[in-house]
């Protein structure tokens, strides 16, 4: 929020295609990968697929460091060149990924489009605001935060970094869930 004479706070949350192509991948070629956070599969599921000329186990060693790049775009929310870029250097330095994402492009657009393209509910963040500078006395300090929102199975919400929050839509969707762990971060940031 801003006001007017004073720096204020600011909180996003949403989808971020880059997250999602890249589950959705990490799903459809059933790679063994280690998540940071550990995210458990897509939902709804997708089909196991390999297309022609996709190098499973060489995507599966890329993957990692893809997914860290993905994670950073997604933090600082920057327009462009997205990490599912095929043309963009986090792909172009992994082949095996590149080819991957070219084979299942239309795929992947296509569970974007009919299953994470729904918005994210309201969250209470100004309620939790409030109630945070009510309990310290004095308005919260100036911050950033960004909620990326996964399409993922069961009860997800991480701390990737102090202004940088993973969290899945069944979380979201708990108010007795989403509202505490809100204020744990905002008390932080105040």
């Amino acid at each position: 929020m801003r006001f007017a004479g004073r720096e204020s706070w600011q909180v996003s949350h949403g989808t971020n295609q880059s997250v999602n192509t890249a589950l959705f991948l990490r799903d459809t070629l059933a790679l063994s990968v280690d998540t940071v956070p550990e995210l458990p599969g897509l939902d709804p599921s997708v089909p196991v697929s390999v297309p022609p000329g996709v190098d499973r186990a060489g995507a599966a060693e890329e993957w990692l460091g893809w997914w860290a790049d993905v994670l950073d775009h997604a933090r600082t929310e920057q327009a462009t060149p997205t990490p599912a870029d095929p043309d963009g250097p986090s792909l172009t330095v992994r082949p095996c990924l590149r080819a991957a994402v070219i084979a299942l492009r239309g795929p992947a657009a296509e569970y974007e489009r009919l299953h994470t393209g729904r918005s994210p509910g309201a969250l209470p963040i100004g309620e939790v605001v409030r109630g945070v500078e009510n309990r310290i006395g004095r308005y919260v300090k100036p911050f950033r935060l960004t909620i990326t929102v996964v399409p993922v199975q069961g009860l997800v919400w991480e701390r990737m970094t102090g202004t940088h929050v993973i969290a899945s839509d069944r979380f979201l969707n708990d108010p007795a869930r989403c509202a505490p762990a809100l204020r744990a971060v905002v008390e932080d940031l105040a």
